[in-house]
């Protein structure tokens, strides 16, 4: 039986106590490593560099360490930390600039800004507080002016680490291990779930994060009724479209048995939940009427007047809703909404309105959701609530650390050209045997995959998979396809061609004989390393470092590339039945974006079902061509009768006139036979309608001279 899903909020006592949040490993021959910024610094420095925290005292005063300057005791070195003076050298450091730019050329430089820095270099407390309001301002706009800094608008706190970069990529997840519980496994928490993290842009420790998230676990045993003390929830709005829908959830879930026997399983407990929907968006041309009229004018088209009327009777709607929700609004911990910035005038700014907009508790969704609907709200709190889980190999973690710092290392000064040089011919990569031999083997295998040969491919890889397992380097995962190969941009491993090709039993076998991982994406773009060379960066699965392709839409997994049904089911029914494989459903990075599961025997009741009412509609159909022969048959039968009937009133019409049908017997060759009459000869030829025609005059001939003898 597959293990339940992990709920952020009762985590398992032992594997939360064992929880450590996920580090960015810096080798000590990195240039970022802290240890080698400060051989830099030594270097750079006139005086013997000692780390900044604590600045040894040399002949009865203190030195900087990044300026040269020098002190008579620890409080003005302090000081000096605060100037501008320091921290314009600590830019320039960090820009990979040269640095020990003196005090007067630092006021050279301030003096050539349009705006004053006043305060900047006083030494009383009341001058030193007024300063640093505008300290890290100052510098900036210095910066910017002589093209060495890259504008951070997105910060909001004055004083900013130079090395918080280095504390990793902010991202929608918060990674955990726990090395003694599950190790090689990795835990993600949404950051937005959490009240504390998850508000303002603020980056916070991870130690923090996590003494949060353990603040916030329920205990293992709910008691039965009502919970005690204050009742822990959330509100969910999503607005969009002409569509709203609300719901508050209870963060306290439900145990429900779902059999004898069966361990009790977690359900959502809704508290309030309301949907509206009204005729607001101008069908065939996108966009509200609103934001029309904003654009072109007010239109004066019966339509237009209908959703200019619905717009304003759905913001009274919603409004109404959430001032009676108001108690159950402001006891929830967090309120999630998404709408578009048009739309915040229908929960902001009007008179007795239940949100504020810089309330820390509202938040938007981490990831993408769809038209408003309950059944939506419900997903987007589980996704929310929801832990996520990876595994990736010490190996792999190193390669995404690597990648990121090769990202964010400051790259090395460009060097002027030489005049009149010569670019060097490109050279030729010439391939050894074992090479040739191993992209020969490559190419065999992905057209196996592509044409869906699965024993083949079992045969092939029986033989030769050790040696090309052996030849991948990065630690990439099993079935990634080289860098070389023109498939690897679009399609980065064989599971991906299996599934872009339809090939539906070879996925199969790919993910449950080779546990192929359905989350690889293709790889993003190329960094450029420290070194000056470019090195590829593979998107090996759940990573915070995914970013979107070159065209401008996420990278696809395997599932997402798939044509039909058949093949689409394949990766639905392994989601049912092996859950704990990979994360099949997760739609954030890691993710497999599988929709939903498929039980296989409702698959089965479903295709009985179909070839049912396909054997119902042949037997109908068998039907119907029965009946048209059967109608057909009756229509011959009713004409040949109708000509019988024709032929036996001509005979008995011949006898009543006295008149007599030669018929002839035997075989009519030449020279055999009676002979043919004067009048057989003359209707030889003629269809039966001409024959008719004759007989009738010869017949009205025949009656006029019999009159006339008498």
């Amino acid at each position: 039986m597959a293990p339940a899903p992990l709920y952020a909020f009762q985590l398992p006592p032992p594997l939360i106590a064992d929880f450590e949040p996920r580090q960015l490993h810096i080798p000590t021959s990195h240039p970022l490593h802290p240890s080698a910024q400060q051989a830099a610094l030594a270097a750079a420095s006139p005086t013997p560099v000692e780390p900044a925290s604590t600045q040894l005292a040399i002949g009865g005063a203190f030195s900087c360490a990044l300026t040269g300057a020098s002190f008579p005791d620890l409080a003005s070195l302090k000081e000096h930390y605060k100037t501008d003076w320091y921290k314009y050298n600590v830019k320039l450091r960090m820009q990979g600039k040269p640095t020990g730019v003196t005090e007067e050329q630092f006021t050279a430089l301030v003096e050539g800004l349009s705006d004053s820095l006043s305060g900047s270099d006083s030494s009383s407390d009341s001058d030193s507080d007024a300063s640093s309001s505008s300290s890290t301002n100052a510098v900036s706009r210095l910066l910017r002016k002589q093209q060495l800094d890259r504008p951070a608008p997105t910060r909001d706190d004055d004083e900013m680490d130079p090395l918080e970069a280095l504390e990793g990529p902010r991202s929608a997840l918060m990674w955990f291990e726990a090395a003694n519980v599950n190790p090689g496994t990795q835990y993600g928490v949404y950051r937005a779930a959490l009240p504390v993290a998850g508000g303002g842009k603020k980056r916070i420790d991870g130690g923090e994060l996590l003494r949060e998230l353990k603040s916030l676990q329920l205990p293992e045993q709910l008691p039965k009724g009502a919970p005690q003390g204050k009742e822990r929830k959330w509100t969910l709005l999503m607005f969009g479209g002409g569509h709203f829908a609300g719901m508050v959830v209870s963060l306290v879930p439900k145990l429900v048995s779902k059999g004898k026997g069966k361990e009790k399983e977690k359900e959502v407990v809704v508290l309030e939940k309301k949907t509206f929907h009204r005729y607001t968006t101008r069908r065939k041309q996108g966009g509200s009427q609103g934001a029309n009229d904003n654009a072109n004018g007010k239109a004066k088209s019966a339509g237009a007047q209908i959703r200019r009327h619905n717009e304003m009777a759905l913001t009274d709607e919603v409004r109404d809703l959430l001032g009676s929700w108001k108690e159950q609004i402001d006891d929830s911990e967090l309120v999630f909404l998404r709408c578009s910035k048009s739309n915040y005038k229908t929960f902001f700014q009007y008179d007795d309105a239940v949100l504020d907009r810089k309330d820390p508790r509202i938040r938007g969704f981490s990831f993408p959701t769809r038209r408003p609907t309950i059944n939506e709200l419900i997903r987007a709190f589980t996704e929310l609530t929801r832990v996520k889980i990876s595994h990736l190999s010490a190996t792999a973690l190193a390669q995404l650390d690597a990648d990121y710092l090769a990202s964010i290392t400051p790259a090395p000064a460009p060097v002027a050209p030489t005049p009149k040089a010569i670019a060097p011919k490109p050279t030729v990569i010439k391939l050894t045997r074992e090479e040739e031999l191993e992209r020969d083997r490559w190419t065999r295998m992905v057209d196996m995959v592509k044409k869906g040969k699965v024993e083949a491919l079992s045969s092939f890889l029986d033989k030769y998979g050790p040696e090309l397992e052996q030849a991948q380097v990065g630690g990439a995962p099993w079935g990634t396809l080289p860098r070389w190969m023109d498939e690897s941009r679009t399609t980065p491993s064989l599971l991906h061609v299996a599934s872009a090709a339809d090939q539906a039993d070879m996925v199969k076998w790919l993910l449950v004989e080779k546990r192929a991982d359905p989350t690889l994406r293709p790889p993003i773009e190329p960094s450029t390393s420290t070194s000056g060379q470019t090195t590829p960066r593979l998107a090996l699965t759940a990573t915070d470092h995914v970013a979107p392709s070159p065209a401008g839409r996420a990278p696809q997994t395997p599932y997402e590339l798939a044509p039909s049904r058949a093949t689409r089911n394949v990766f639905r029914l392994l989601t049912t039945q092996h859950p704990d494989w990979w994360d099949w459903m997760g739609a954030g990075v890691g993710g497999a974006r599988v929709p939903s599961g498929l039980d296989e025997d409702k698959e089965e009741e479903r295709e009985a079902k179909g070839r049912e009412r396909r054997s119902k509609l042949r037997d109908k159909l068998k039907e119907r061509e029965k009946g048209r022969a059967e109608k057909e048959r009756a229509e011959k039968e009713q004409a040949d009768k109708e000509e019988a009937e024709r032929k036996a009133r001509e005979e008995a019409e011949l006898k009543r006139m006295g008149g007599h049908r030669v018929t002839s017997t035997g075989p009519q060759r030449l020279g055999g036979g009676p002979p043919m009459r004067m009048q057989e000869r003359e209707m030889a030829g003629l269809t039966d309608e001409q024959k008719m025609r004759i007989e009738r005059e010869r017949r009205l001939r025949a009656i006029e001279a019999r009159m006339g003898k008498q």
